[in-house]
């Protein structure tokens, strides 16, 4: 369907979790697997208040809400396009009396949510460094890839920030920048419990972790893996699990 004004065009995807489907604009930058992996790993409990920093087209913020008893999640983006999109996603999901987009930078988070005030914050965020890597032809897609005005390390402390004693960080990430990103996060107070090792099938090596943090938790960390394909390319029973796909 052509949108008006400029407006890239919209493709309608089956997130394939009871019925639950995202607007997404192609042309721009599309959700992957490893955000679905984050929602889906990420641990929220009845009542508590979560905040996706990134939201995008709000595909996590509308699966914890789908899957979780989640008082309110906020979904929290710095561009307006991709705000609209992520109110349009809540509505079509018909969840929009629990997911509130929040437009503006992460930076800023503690101002626009409120100091000490979260239970749980999820982070999907630019796998690369400002200035790396090839230039993208459009800003949106440069925002989604790069660190722009909030880097890692800025990420981490607004988490920090904005989570109450004992609330959890929850991040998805390259692993070449795990120890850089598990320094942040002791350095903001956030003690990582749990490391994810993401590896696509057994013979690959992990490309991303999933890493959970406590704010100010006690010290202690196990690391976990997860094998995503089978050799055949079916999806393996433990990813199947995870997925709610069973």
């Amino acid at each position: 369907m052509q949108q008006q004004n400029n407006t890239p065009e919209l493709r309608l995807d089956d997130l394939q979790y009871k019925g639950l489907s995202l607007y997404q604009y192609p042309s721009l930058y599309c959700f992957t697997s490893d955000a679905v992996l984050l929602a889906n790993i990420a641990k929220v409990k009845k009542g508590d208040v979560a905040v996706d920093f990134g939201t995008g087209s709000g595909v996590i913020a509308v699966l914890i809400a789908a899957k979780t008893e989640a008082a309110k999640v906020y979904a929290l983006e710095k561009q307006k396009i991709m705000c609209d999109l992520a109110r349009k996603n809540a509505e079509h999901n018909n969840l929009s009396d629990r997911i509130e987009v929040v437009e503006g930078d992460i930076a800023q988070a503690d101002k626009l949510i409120g100091k000490e005030s979260v239970n749980v914050v999820v982070c999907n965020p630019p796998y690369f460094k400002k200035g790396s890597g090839a230039e993208r032809e459009r800003e949106e897609i440069a925002l989604s890839r790069h660190e722009s005005s909030c880097d890692l390390k800025g990420i981490i402390e607004s988490a920090a920030k904005i989570l109450k004693y004992g609330g959890a960080f929850y991040m998805v990430h390259k692993v070449e920048r795990m120890a850089e990103a598990i320094g942040y996060m002791q350095a903001a107070s956030l003690e990582v419990k749990n490391v994810t090792l993401v590896y696509p099938k057994k013979d690959k090596a992990a490309d991303v972790f999933i890493s959970e943090a406590r704010k100010k938790g006690s010290s202690g960390m196990k690391l976990n893996s997860l094998v995503v394909y089978n050799d055949d390319g079916t999806m393996t029973d433990a990813a199947k699990k995870l997925y709610s796909k069973e």
